[in-house]
Formats: structure tokens, sequence, C-alpha cells
């Protein structure tokens, strides 16, 4: 009995315990149920968007080379190996689509059409550009830890209340304040020129351009010493940017807990406690009703701030952060490439390099005094240099956008969800004898005059066009102006080797030179 007593009292015991185990077990399936439905849920509907857009785009002629899983992956993977970039192939593509001048492609799952024609850039930029949002998901995706939710990443609302802060920021009379700025810099990089000159040593003048339009910027914006800048930028911001650059055709780089990881997790902290500690103290003195002598941009912004009545707290410094960042990067990257190139064509032309410098004899003279703004305004030959070597070069190759709603695109309807991508380096290459440098395209009555009013606009698009044009266009060439025509002026520039220089980078946008800009100073 006391064995059937015992037994018993086990049975139920384990009894007891498997019922437990039971409920727990029922606890984990519930959520793991709920999970796995809601997978399944979402690659449903993943298969009916990609069914849906594929069977949209099925009159519009596909890209060579397209693989059943990858899509065109590989062509645009292999073509870098060959020195050729992914943006040269995508504009093959559509020379080879005849007529119709579109082309559709495929990276993995994200189904796209590229497109270089004028109209259908003037459809996307001006027209419809409510209906072609911003790529955060794969091009912009890299940039994002830099860019945030600054202007050249917002959309629809926050776009425009970024727009509407940030444009009195670049008010007319920024424009008479950078000229002394470009001036000062320019200067002190003739300086640091001076030791190069005749030496026989070269110097990369791409190099020096990317140091010095971050000094220039950094002056502009924050009213930084240009030894300041030195100390902060090159160290944390230029970084974090090459970094972000390689995880365009890399992306695995972001998630590899690898050194280089950590590197940018620390930069990317350091910058931005650096710049949100200087917003703080710049905030401090206005509120205690310190005056600056020389406003700058970041004095703008918190005028535009001031007016709104905008709570300042964290977000507010966070957004901050990402604009200011937005700055460097629109400010200087595409300048450094726009004078690198412009000095790398002049250095090959005795006659456009006489042209420059006569202007710059003409406007600075042999004191070299600071000149008024009208008179940097016409220097229309040095300008159309700089126009040319942007469109020559194109150094913003391609501008990607994705369809909020369906839309009719090069005589097709392309369905929303798909990645449209505006190959600009197409539309600089619809001149004539593209290849060749002629800043003669710029000057008035020049080719670019010639095209019919329309278009005009939509075939020079290295700021792009419409409301979400770049802000600090105007900026940017009023600055390259001073700099290139004094550095003309000053000296005589050589080609360290020849005209291999030439090759464009095939990964890194903005576009420069594949090895950097070595010249030789006499």
């Amino acid at each position: 009995m006391a064995d059937d007593a015992g037994s018993a009292s086990f049975l139920d015991v384990a009894a007891l315990q498997l019922t437990k185990g039971l409920d727990t077990y029922k606890l984990l399936l519930i959520p793991a149920a709920a999970v796995a439905v809601l997978f399944l849920a979402r690659l449903a509907r993943g298969f009916s968007s990609f069914w849906r857009i594929k069977s949209a785009l099925s009159s519009i002629p596909s890209a060579p080379g397209e693989n059943w899983l990858l899509g065109h992956v590989l062509p645009m993977l292999n073509c870098v190996k060959r020195g050729k970039a992914a943006w040269d192939m995508m504009e093959e593509w559509i020379n080879g689509a005849g007529q119709g001048k579109i082309v559709k492609y495929r990276i993995l799952n994200t189904q796209g059409v590229a497109v270089s024609d004028p109209l259908a850039l003037k459809r996307v930029f001006q027209t419809g550009y409510k209906l072609y949002e911003k790529d955060l998901k794969l091009s912009y995706h890299p940039f994002l830890p830099i860019l945030g939710t600054g202007l050249v990443t917002a959309d629809g609302d926050l776009w425009q209340k970024q727009r509407l802060l940030i444009g009195p920021a670049l008010r007319t009379d920024l424009l008479d304040m950078i000229i002394p700025i470009a001036k000062n810099g320019i200067d002190r990089l003739s300086e640091k020129l001076q030791k190069h000159k005749g030496s026989g040593k070269p110097v990369d003048i791409e190099e020096e351009f990317r140091l010095l339009t971050l000094q220039i910027i950094g002056d502009a914006v924050l009213s930084m010493a240009p030894d300041e800048c030195d100390k902060v930028f090159p160290a944390l911001y230029l970084p974090v940017m090459e970094e972000a650059n390689q995880r365009v055709l890399r992306p695995h780089r972001k998630y590899l807990p690898t050194p280089s990881w950590f590197q940018f997790r620390s930069r990317m902290n350091k910058l931005n406690d650096f710049l949100i500690n200087y917003f703080r103290q710049r905030w401090s003195a206005r509120q205690a009703g310190e005056k600056r002598v020389r406003p700058d941009i970041l004095d703008r912004i918190l005028d535009s701030i001031e007016e709104s009545g905008a709570k300042w707290d964290a977000a507010l410094e966070q957004q901050m952060c990402y604009e200011i960042k937005t700055f460097l990067l629109a400010g200087h990257e595409t300048s450094a490439a726009m004078l690198t190139w412009s000095i790398y064509e002049l250095s090959q032309s005795e006659e456009a390099t006489a042209k420059v410098r006569a202007e710059a004899d003409a406007v600075f003279g042999a004191a070299e005094a600071e000149p008024p703004r009208r008179a940097v305004d016409g220097m229309v030959y040095t300008l159309s240099v700089l126009k040319e070597a942007l469109r020559k070069y194109s150094v913003v190759p391609v501008v990607t956008r994705i369809l909020a709603k369906d839309d009719e695109l090069m005589g097709h309807t392309v369905p929303a969800g798909t990645m449209i991508a505006c190959i600009l380096q197409g539309t600089h290459n619809l001149y004539k004898q593209p290849a060749k440098f002629s800043p003669e395209r710029f000057m008035p009555g020049g080719e670019f005059d010639q095209f019919d009013e329309s278009i005009r606009a939509y075939m020079f698009v290295p700021f792009i066009q419409g409301p979400r044009n770049c802000l600090g266009q105007h900026f940017a060439l009023l600055e390259a102006r001073v700099l290139l025509s004094l550095l003309i002026k000053r000296f005589k520039w050589k080609a360290a080797h020849g005209p291999k220089q030439g090759e464009r980078s095939p990964t890194v946008i903005p576009v420069g030179p594949i090895k950097g800009m070595e010249m030789y100073i006499n």
C-alpha cells in the first residue's frame, strides 16, 4: 500500500510538472506564432509588391546581364574591377535601350528604372517632385548616421520645415561674406604651396582642396579658425565620410564589429558631441545678450529658431547637428572635386589658362585687393571653366528617388515603389563632343544657351533642379571663382603623371580622380 501511495504521489507530481511545462510551452508558443504570422504576412506583402512592380514594368526593356536571384548586382560589382563605375554601366544600358531612353534593372528585390533624358529629369525634379521621394533604403542609407534627417535626406513636411529654417541662412548677403573668407583661405594655401614652387616635388592638390574647402565652410558656417578646423574635421569628419563611401559597395561593413566599425562609431559620437557643445555655447552666449561682429550661417539658423519660437531641447540639438553636417558635406566635397578637375583641365590648356589669368588680373589687380562681389560675378570665363568641369566629370553622376505613387515616365507607366535612377552624367554627355573640355559651352550664346528653353535647365544638373535644388550652389560657385582664379594667377600648374590623372574614381561620390591629383608648381 505504501508503494502504491508513493507511486500515486510521484505520478501526481509528474503530472503537475507536465502541466506547468505545457503551460510554459503555450506561453512561448503564442508570441513565436505571432512573430511567424507577422513574418509570413510581411513576406507575402513583399512578394505581392515585387510581382506588381515587375508586371507593370514589363513594357520597359531590361538591362543585360540579369541574374534570376541577384538581379544586376554582379554586373555592377564586376564593372568596378575593370575601372568602370556602376553609373557608367547604367548610362550604357540607357544608350543601348534605343529610342525609349529608359531601361529597367534590379538590385536583389529592388526594381528600378534608369533615365537620363532631360524631360525625364524635369518630371522627377520639378513637375512631379512630390511623387519622387528620397531613396533612404539604399543610396542614402550608408550616409544616414552622418546626415540623419538633415535637408538632403528629409522629405515631406520635415523637408519643408527644414528648408524654411535653413533657407534664410543662405540669403544673398552671405555671398558678400564668402569672398573675404575665400581670399584668406587661398592666401594660406598659397603660402603653403610656395615651399613646393620649383622644387620638382609634386603636391596632391586634391587633398589640399579638401582641407581648404573644409576650412572655408567651417569659417562660413561656424566661424571656426583654420587651425581649429584642422584639429577637428580631418580627424573626425573625413574618416567617417570615407567609411560611409566604402559601405556603399560593401554594406556588410555596417554590421561586422571590426576595428573600422568601432572607429566609425567613436568618431561619429565625438563629432556629434563637439557640434552639440558648440551649439550650446553659442546659444547661451546669445541668450546672455552677446552680439557677434560678423554673423555666420549658424547665427542665421539661430535667428530662425528664435523667430519661430521653437523650444531648445535635445531633439532640436540633434536636428541642428544633422543640418550642420549636411552643410559640411555639401559645401566641401563637391567644391573640392570641382576645383580639382578644373585645375587639372587648365593645366592641359594654355589658352584656357590665359583667359582665367586675364580675368584674375582684371578683378584682383597687382595688389590683389579684395574685390566687390559684382566684380567676382563678372568672371564669366572662370565660371564657365567650373561649370564645364562639373559637366565633363559629373562629380555627382547619379541621383536616386523612390516613386510614391504610380506615374508616367518617358511614355511608360511606372508603379509606386520603383527606384528611379537619374543618371546625370548621361545627361551631361548629351552635349556635342562630350569628352572634350570646352568652357565656351557655358559662355553667353554658347551651346548651353542653344538648348530649347523647355529643357535647358535640365541639361546641366550638378546641383539638381526644381524645389529640391542645392541651396548652397551660388555659395560654392562664388567661392570657387576666387580660389581658382587666384591659384592660376599666382602659379603655373603641370600634371605630374599626364593624362592618366584624368581617370575618375569608380566608387566614390562626389567623383574625384582615382589616385589623387599630384601637380608640379612652377
